[in-house]
């Protein structure tokens, strides 16, 4: 079973800074401060097991010689035999309890033990009895367990004065660093927020200058788009108020019964055919600013969205009884999208068997030649006006009673897709025998 991760928070660079710089800072000056410690121990620890094994004296030294060398100093110290006999020295001692592990060359053996209670460093040793039959004896010398752990007087607190005023310092200084980051990036920040900006006037981080642009960019093709969609809505608005406006006229010349029924009617079904046309391409244009947001081309079958586009127009094209024809390579691609290309390919169509004559010819051809891919929708119709030519792709361009979006639609579905689109008169011997539409894309697939 996966548990539910929590979504990380968001927060402000100068608060991450401030505590990922500040909390480093802070751990590595308590890195020196507790090397600094350790350090101390050890060094305290060495020099008091060095001072026990110089009171032993030298491994040759008789028993009475120790025991005089004890008397000079201050640390507790006792002789006894082997047994744990006490000889001389501090009773209250705890005699060595393993004699037997002591070496007989006299080194000495250092542990820890205990006086009265009190936990003490002792050092023991094998030493020879200065009377007598020449017996070994045992020889500890022994001080406080806590003078071993008295760093504070081996490290005076003036060192650890000197790591804060140092961790003072550098503190400064990150929350300065910071501050500076903080205000060039408010800098950059007014930047984007300036409806106008010249980058050479930017005095921001250089890191950002490339996002600065990006969205300065992004902020100019924005409201040009806009500005495009208001003026697109303006000419539709106007667009659909005309037919609105004839259709309403056509009902009240019907209700008042000043044209017959059998007369006006077809007239207000040809106004709302007239209507939904551009209601369809209207949806059409939305759906097209969908996609080329989404921006996800992929390789498609050009023969296969050609073949959708010409089942569902096929009953126009048999009740003009048209003969059409639909040539080349069935696995021939292009980058694009499937449904952008289908209604591109359905407008065109349409378009050619409007303007192509009953009985006529018509068809689409798919081709490749020197790394370029081309559909071409062709038709006999009557050709195109070199005086219309010019506006021939300017939506609400209309003639012939067409609501003038279809080949605008066209033209920007193949830019979203990255192919371009013309328009040109087949001629043969002169005479303008058809149209060729052909949509481009100049690299292969």
């Amino acid at each position: 079973m996966k548990l539910p991760t929590r979504p990380s928070r968001a927060t402000s660079l100068r608060h991450f800074l401030l505590r990922w710089l500040l909390g480093g800072l802070g751990l590595v000056m308590a890195s020196i401060a507790l090397f600094q410690l350790v350090a101390g121990f050890v060094n305290l620890a060495q020099a008091q097991d060095q001072r026990l094994v110089e009171r032993l004296g030298h491994r040759e030294a008789s028993g009475a010689e120790v025991a005089t060398s004890m008397d000079r100093d201050a640390a507790f110290y006792r002789i006894g035999l082997a047994d744990g006999s006490w000889i001389a020295g501090d009773r209250l001692l705890e005699a060595f309890p393993w004699t037997t592990s002591l070496p007989a060359s006299g080194e000495p053996w250092l542990y820890v033990s205990r006086r009265d209670g009190s936990p003490v460093r002792a050092a023991a040793a094998l030493r020879h009895e200065a009377h007598g039959a020449g017996r070994r004896i045992v020889v500890q010398v022994a001080e406080p367990l806590i003078a071993r752990f008295a760093v504070w007087r081996a490290y005076p607190p003036a060192l650890f004065g000197w790591l804060g005023l140092v961790a003072a310092g550098m503190s400064l200084v990150i929350v300065t660093g910071v501050a500076m980051t903080s205000r060039w990036l408010e800098r950059a920040r007014r930047a984007l927020d300036a409806p106008q900006l010249d980058l050479a006037l930017y005095d921001g981080p250089s890191e950002l200058r490339p996002a600065v642009a990006r969205m300065q960019d992004l902020h100019v093709k924005q409201r040009e788009w806009v500005e495009e969609q208001r003026r697109f809505l303006a000419d539709a608005s106007h667009q659909l108020r005309t037919p609105m406006s004839v259709l309403r006229t056509q009902l009240q010349s019907a209700i008042a019964g000043d044209v017959p029924a059998s007369e006006i009617l077809p007239q207000m079904l040809h106004t709302v055919d007239r209507a939904t046309d551009m209601a369809n391409q209207l949806l059409s244009l939305s759906k097209l600013e969908q996609i080329k947001r989404a921006g996800k081309l992929q390789t498609i079958a050009l023969h296969a969205v050609a073949l959708d586009a010409v089942m569902e127009l096929a009953p126009l094209i048999a009740a003009k009884r048209l003969d059409f024809a639909l040539e080349g390579d069935e696995k021939l691609g292009a980058r694009g999208d499937a449904l952008m290309l289908g209604e591109l390919l359905r407008n065109l169509l349409a378009n050619a068997i409007h303007h192509t004559p009953d009985a006529g010819r018509l068809g689409i051809v798919l081709r490749a030649y020197a790394g370029t891919v081309e559909l071409v929708v062709w038709d006999e119709g009557q050709g195109v006006d070199d005086a219309l030519r010019p506006r021939l792709f300017q939506a609400f361009s209309a003639t012939k009673g067409g609501v003038g979006l279809g080949l605008s639609i066209c033209r920007q579905i193949a830019e979203a897709m990255g192919a371009s689109m013309e328009i040109y008169n087949r001629v043969d011997a002169g005479h303008v025998i058809g149209v060729d539409a052909v949509v481009r894309w100049s690299q292969g697939p």
